[in-house]
């Protein structure tokens, strides 16, 4: 049987939300594999040149120290290379309005980063989390459509479609990847803004594909 926990997280550390409190979890998971949501540069960046980090990376790291175990990249959709600097620029232009939604917008950002700081892995992976980035991306398409500029809203249909082929990716590397290489049990680390939508992918696929995977989500019931 194959068995693989997700853990639903942040990037970066902030208050309860590090890495000595997730590597408690991973812990108690034991797995064997770890999938990482990063892609083949960035991974190479951080575990051969000894580049950024982050929190899931850091943790793995103390893991690595007592447990001999295989980790591997699994978001290899090939984004256009000005991406993250497009979708960094347009976020400055909503957070910067000078407008109600604006305000409201940075005042949820401001909330969220409250909530991760103080609860942790127990929020991130609620369905309050997943409420309140609803209402982040709410605002954001409020402002958008008040700043009506046509290149924003290029970049921000481009970064929808973008997160829609990393999902899929990223559910095909695990699954491809499963099919090749037995193991009891895996874990799978990505970003509590894919939640709700990864719930609902691994859904799908589970009427779909022959290999059975049993999928362990933290926080969640499925």
């Amino acid at each position: 049987m194959y068995n693989i926990s997700g853990i639903f997280t942040r990037h970066q550390e902030i208050g309860i939300c590090n890495s000595f409190e997730l590597l408690k979890i991973v812990e108690k998971i034991s797995p064997e594999i770890i999938f990482e949501e990063l892609q083949y540069s960035v991974f190479n960046e951080i575990y051969k040149e000894k580049g950024r980090t982050t929190l899931e990376t850091n943790t793995i790291k103390k893991y690595l120290q007592s447990h001999s175990i295989k980790h591997i990249p699994v978001d290899t959709y090939d984004q256009p290379k000005s991406h993250e600097e497009e979708c960094y620029n347009m976020l400055n232009k909503v957070s910067s309005q000078a407008s109600m939604e604006s305000f409201q917008y940075r005042g949820k950002i401001d909330h969220l980063s409250y909530l991760e700081s103080h609860f942790g892995f127990d929020f991130l992976n609620s369905d309050q989390n997943d409420k309140i980035l609803e209402e982040i991306d709410i605002l954001k398409e409020r402002i958008l459509k008040s700043i009506n500029d046509e290149n924003l809203f290029r970049i921000a249909t481009l970064e929808k479609e973008i997160v829609e082929k990393r999902e899929n990716r990223i559910l095909d590397n695990i699954y491809n990847f499963s099919k090749e290489h037995l193991y009891k049990q895996a874990l799978l680390f990505i970003g509590s803004a894919h939640r709700k939508s990864i719930i609902k992918k691994i859904k799908t696929i589970r009427k779909q594909e022959k290999l059975i995977i049993n999928w362990s989500l933290l926080g969640s019931s499925f």
